[in-house]
């Protein structure tokens, strides 16, 4: 029969001590491990335990095919298993009911237990075999084996019973941090996903809105194409004129190029519309961000016989945001107070009013409509929620979703005396500098 200890000239206290010692040190470990490396800290205790108890083998193994997904074992040099034997041996514990710590001095015992008399592989001899249990309730075995018979004094089999302690708090701590790792993982991708959505649906607004706005833009396109034109054609008869008219050919040729020079203007606003991109924050002057937004809807405007009126009081503090989708949130304002008057007798008048205020930058489109109806202003801004024939119903809805992502709040009510008024806050950058589209 193999002693415990390595040494034959130890005495059983001094065994004692040895043990007791490992369990100290094992658990000051594992107790340190960080969590990515507890895998490794559970094999180092393993072997640790192994040694100082002068076993051949120590496991912990799940016995469900649900289980942890991992075997974690200690080899003495000369004893280690082949993938066979391994498995044979993951067999044999799957086949113990274990409910308390089974010690099994020789292979008869041991054959008892597992097999009802059935013959044991020849790498097993005795062992210690503790039930581990986790708070995921998975059926796990601690066993200590050796290859030959041997007895299991109880301050051993004690020994072994607190090490599978230690072990379960430590597979414990890493199905915990891993599940709280996980759900980081998933809610960082969640949030990803919703900013991918919300770029995806402020972009499909655009793309609607910029349909509607199809007609006015080509109206404000075939401007400058007429004025090339007819300069083209001016130009041309200066030149056929005996003798030459150069002078006057020269300032059609120049206004030829500036008529040039409107229509590029006009297509770069098109499309930096219409471009799908990611979602960059820079700093913007909202004053600049107002004026680029009433230049694509002049010619809209005049179309419609609405009067734009513009009350912008500085200094007007710089924000920090999307310039596109801000613009479009802007511009989708804009264009339902066009609607809101359009076809009204009398006056037709937008007025969009910005100002500092507190801290944050506010805005303001106020039209000379029929106002919102009672019980509307709160679901003018939930999706499909439309009073237009041919709406969709989500432009405010998503003037709602950039706002509110870029820190701000937005808010509609109507006007005591006619129409209707949106407001639009934003936070103000703290100080700035020069900022995209201008100086605030």
């Amino acid at each position: 029969m193999r002693a415990i200890s390595a040494s034959k000239t130890s005495s059983p206290r001094d065994e004692r001590l040895r043990v007791a010692v490992a369990l100290q040190r094992i658990s000051s470990n594992l107790i340190r491990a960080p969590h990515h490396s507890l895998g490794h800290g559970i094999e180092a205790a393993l072997a640790d335990f192994g040694e100082t108890a002068g076993v051949d083998r120590v496991l912990v193994s799940s016995v469900e095919w649900n289980g942890f997904g991992a075997t974690y074992r200690w080899d003495r040099g000369e004893t280690a298993l082949g993938p066979r034997a391994q498995e044979t041996l993951k067999a044999l514990l799957g086949q113990l009911a274990l409910e308390e710590t089974l010690v099994c001095g020789s292979p008869k015992e041991l054959a008892v237990a597992a097999l009802a008399g059935g013959t044991l592989p020849a790498h097993i001899g005795s062992g210690v075999f503790v039930p581990v249990r986790t708070e995921r309730k998975i059926r796990i075995v601690l066993a200590a084996i050796s290859r030959m018979p041997r007895s299991w004094p109880a301050e051993l089999v004690q020994a072994t019973v607190w090490l599978g302690d230690m072990v379960a708090s430590a597979l414990d701590r890493m199905a915990t941090q891993s599940s709280v790792i996980k759900e980081q993982e998933k809610r960082f991708h969640a949030e990803a996903e919703t900013r991918r959505l919300r770029d995806q649906l402020a972009h499909a607004g655009r793309v609607t809105m910029l349909g509607e706005l199809a007609a006015s833009m080509a109206h404000e396109l075939n401007q400058p194409l007429t004025a090339i034109y007819t300069n083209a054609q001016a130009a041309q008869r200066f030149l056929d004129r005996r003798p030459p008219s150069v002078a006057e050919s020269r300032a059609a040729l120049h206004d030829l190029g500036q008529d040039c020079r409107r229509a590029g203007e006009v297509l770069g606003r098109l499309r930096q519309m219409f471009r799908r991109q990611e979602t960059e924050r820079v700093p913007l002057a909202v004053d600049a961000l107002i004026e680029h937004v009433l230049k694509l809807l002049h010619e809209d405007a005049v179309a419609r016989g609405v009067e734009v009126v513009l009350d912008i009081k500085h200094p007007l503090p710089p924000v920090r945001g999307d310039r596109v989708q801000l613009e479009q949130v802007v511009m989708n304002l804009l264009v339902n107070a066009f609607d809101a008057v359009t076809g009204l007798p009398g006056t037709r008048e937008v007025t969009v009013r910005a100002f500092g205020r507190n801290g944050a930058a506010e805005l303001a489109v106020l039209d000379t409509g029929k106002g919102i109806a009672r019980g509307e202003q709160e679901r003018i801004f939930e999706p499909f929620f439309t009073r237009k024939p041919n709406g969709m119903g989500m432009g405010l809805a998503i003037c709602r979703t950039i706002v509110e992502a870029h820190g701000g709040r937005i808010s509609a009510r109507s006007r005591a005396e006619r129409g209707s008024l949106f407001e639009v806050t934003l936070p103000a950058m703290q100080p700035a500098a020069e900022v995209v589209g201008g100086k605030s």
